[in-house]
């Protein structure tokens, strides 16, 4: 698809989402002003609230109120409609007047919202247009107008992160009739005209006035631009407006308000999806949800260069999310990696890199500007080799190489200090899997325990990903030429290896647990973590039986949208996301989280490529294709989601929760790797797709190794082109080996 088309395609009427990839983003959770002109619900500034923006309100110079002043013309919402990159709204009037509100957000932070009049009556329109914003006097230091624009500064606040400084500024492509620039008691109010200072005593004109100093912290401060606007009968005409957020500088607007911002924006989008590869699909969820993930990557990027955020990279979700997280950006990195360029790949670990602390661990939690955190995430850093597979760079993979070293010191020092081969997980935070049957196994009181507060358990996951993490070092040591290097790092993953097989590997019951550190018995108790084992070489032959067995039991995990993070008849197992009584907003209990789906999905396909299983390979497709319909609000193909937990019974999202649009998992990389069977390995590339239940696929401009991969299936038969020109053909369950 092209990339108009693709934006288009995304449209619908029930989104209203801002993004121009970078700090600020205007996601509302709960928005309660969306359908009143401008912008009044809650952005955010990287994680900082801010908020709110700036809204309007159209007044009728030919009419006055009973009191002598000028009325306001009541707008009536009548429709919306989004895409990517702009939102538009449309509002009637008692009056005549059709009133059409277009707003993009660009790349530098600069809102632009463009007001269009179109005036169907037979005598001409004479309006005031006046534009305002309201602020917290706590976190607007000075409110004044300058060279036609009103700025002002503000300190924001976030829990107990440092004070983040900004200028704002907000202005228009013409110069402004009138302003004025109010203080007031008072917290800020609903975008209602007569609840501002200005409807008090406007009367064809605002006070020009700037406002000193405000010395109330308690109180707001209102700044308004008043512009007169003459529309002919059977005429239209428009203003634009801008708001604009800077870090320290005052914003610039001779950029912002030169040429069209909205072909700006559309342009940004269509670069975005010019850098990624081309799907198309014959299932109209795994066509849309293709292109609907990388509008949702694209959404939560940072452009990088700055304070802790030197690399593009990804956010985790909007609100408090946008920060680079540890535990997702290993999904980050396989998804970006199929970017025609590697940095926002790189950038996801390299912030982390950059922030490393003294004992080798990565902050789990990267605040924009320096900040104590005693956050902490594991994760499964071995990824890095899956980027280095689709774009090799020797410098990247050394830093990651020399910083992964020191990781695994780490845990080898502090969470596996009698070398076993096998790593603790001390507080249920940290798994990023809170509140499960898991940790009260081992500690009763192991759900109270906070950030800081420590019990012990030998986690399967944790085990797991160091033990990736040390296979990928061996294969960076090896392929670098540090041969002592390499073999250290295969006897460090072997033992790994041997002891979740001999400690684990529970074979009456057919199944990985984790193992208690106090008696060295395993648990038994049944989390989907207990499969993760699945997606590495750790597990042989003899291990299948149990992942058929328990994976696909409707009694323990196959429920109709599999798979619970616990198993159904676990004693604490809840679908409703509750925990010992009450709603949750993390609970992996029984919820259906994406981030484990999709470590599912690679045990599963993984699997059935290790042993030649066919029964696996369905399987895949089938649970794959059953993750990506769940993300849909009520099986509309037209209006995709990605909440952080689902229901396992009938799959309603955490719409609770305001989270929508949220990068923890991987959902291109599976269609990629699975779906169009593109797999990289050390020596070419085999091409493989899964026996999905589709007729029709293609793929097209995959970046491997500074070459373009596409692939076509129709049918049961698949072409493989590189570089424009077809290589091969062949059918399903026959792959095809090319050697770049």
């Amino acid at each position: 698809m092209q990339p108009e088309d693709i934006l288009a395609s995304l449209s619908r009427s029930d989104k209203s989402v801002l993004s121009g990839g970078n700090r600020l983003l205007y996601a509302p959770s709960f928005p309660v002003f969306e359908d009143r002109p401008g912008l009044w619900d809650e952005a955010h500034f990287y994680n900082y609230p801010l908020g709110p923006l700036f809204t309007y309100a159209v007044l009728d110079a030919a009419e006055s109120d009973p009191a002598g002043g000028t009325r306001e013309i009541p707008l009536r919402f009548e429709a919306r409609s989004w895409r990517p990159d702009a939102l538009e709204r449309r509002f009637s009037t008692p009056s005549g007047l059709t009133i059409t509100e277009r707003l993009a957000l660009q790349p530098d932070d600069v809102i632009a919202s463009e007001v269009s009049f179109v005036n169907s009556r037979a005598t001409p329109a004479e309006l005031h247009l006046i534009m305002w914003t309201c602020q917290p006097v706590c976190g607007a230091t000075e409110m004044a107008v300058c060279e036609g624009h009103l700025r002002f500064s503000r300190n924001l606040e976030y829990r107990d992160q440092p004070l983040y400084p900004i200028e704002c500024a907000l202005g228009a492509n013409r110069t402004p009739d009138s302003w004025a620039v109010v203080n007031s008691q008072g917290s800020v109010l609903p975008p209602s005209w007569i609840v501002t200072p200005f409807y008090q005593y406007f009367n064809n004109d605002l006070v020009t006035d700037c406002a000193p100093k405000v010395e109330n912290s308690n109180g707001i401060v209102y700044g308004g631009l008043h512009f007169r606007l003459s529309i002919d009968p059977a005429s239209s005409d428009f203003i634009r407006f801008f708001f604009s957020v800077r870090p320290s500088d005052a914003p610039d607007f001779a950029s912002a308000a030169s040429g069209n911002p909205f072909l700006r924006a559309t342009r940004n989008w269509y670069d975005f999806y010019d850098s990624v590869p081309s799907f198309e699909c014959s299932d109209p969820f795994i066509q849309k949800y293709y292109n609907y993930r990388w509008f949702g990557l694209r959404m939560n990027m940072l452009a990088g260069g700055e304070d802790n955020y030197p690399h593009a990279a990804v956010f985790e979700g909007p609100a408090y999310f946008r920060v680079p997280i540890s535990y997702s950006a290993q999904c980050h990195i396989r998804e970006t990696r199929w970017m025609r360029a590697p940095s926002v790949a790189q950038g996801s670990l390299l912030n982390f890199i950059h922030n490393q602390q003294a004992d080798g661990r990565f902050m789990g939690y990267l605040a924009p500007r320096s900040l104590p955190c005693e956050f902490f995430y594991h994760t499964n850093w071995g990824c890095v080799r899956d980027l280095d597979l689709v774009h090799p760079e020797p410098r990247f993979l050394k830093r990651a190489y020399d910083s992964l070293t020191r990781y695994v010191d780490y845990f080898d020092r502090e969470r596996d200090p009698g070398g076993s081969g096998l790593y603790e997980i001390h507080n249920h935070y940290e798994t990023g899997q809170e509140y499960m049957h898991r940790y009260i196994a081992i500690d009763e009181g192991a759900d109270r325990k906070h950030w800081g507060k420590v019990f012990r358990l030998i986690g399967i996951d944790v085990s797991v990903y160091l033990y990736e993490i040390k296979r990928a070092l061996a294969e960076i040591a090896s392929a670098t030429g540090r041969r002592a290097d390499a073999e250290h790092w295969r006897a460090s993953a072997r033992l790994t290896r041997t002891a979740i097989r001999e400690k684990m590997w529970d074979p009456d019951e057919e199944m990985f647990f984790d193992i208690n550190p106090n008696t060295g018995e395993r648990t038994g108790v049944k989390a989907a973590v207990c499969f993760y084992p699945y997606f590495t070489d750790i597990v042989d032959e003899s291990h299948l039986g149990g992942l058929k067995s328990h994976l696909f039991n409707p009694d323990e995990f196959w429920t109709p949208f599999p798979v619970p993070s616990s198993s159904v008849d676990d004693p604490y197992f809840d679908a409703d996301a509750r925990w010992k009584g009450q709603r949750m907003n993390c609970p992996w209990n029984g919820r259906v989280w994406p981030m484990t789906n999709s470590h599912i999905a690679e045990a599963l396909a993984r699997s059935a490529i290790r042993f030649g299983d066919d029964e696996l390979r369905r399987r895949a497709a089938e649970f794959m294709t059953r993750f990506i319909h769940m993300m849909f609000f009520d099986g509309d193909p037209g209006r995709p989601n990605s909440y952080e937990h689902y229901h396992p019974f009938n799959g309603r999202a955490s719409v609770y929760r305001g989270i929508d649009d949220y990068q923890h998992s991987w959902i291109v990389d599976l269609i990629v790797k699975y779906v169009c069977g593109i797999r990289p390995t050390d020596t070419g590339l085999v091409i493989d797709p899964f026996p999905f239940d589709i007729e029709f696929f293609s793929i097209d401009r995959v970046p491997i190794r500074g070459r373009e991969l596409g692939v076509i299936r129709t049918g049961e038969a698949f072409s493989v082109w590189l570089d424009g020109k077809e290589e091969a053909s062949s059918s399903l369950g026959r792959h095809i080996v090319l050697s770049l």
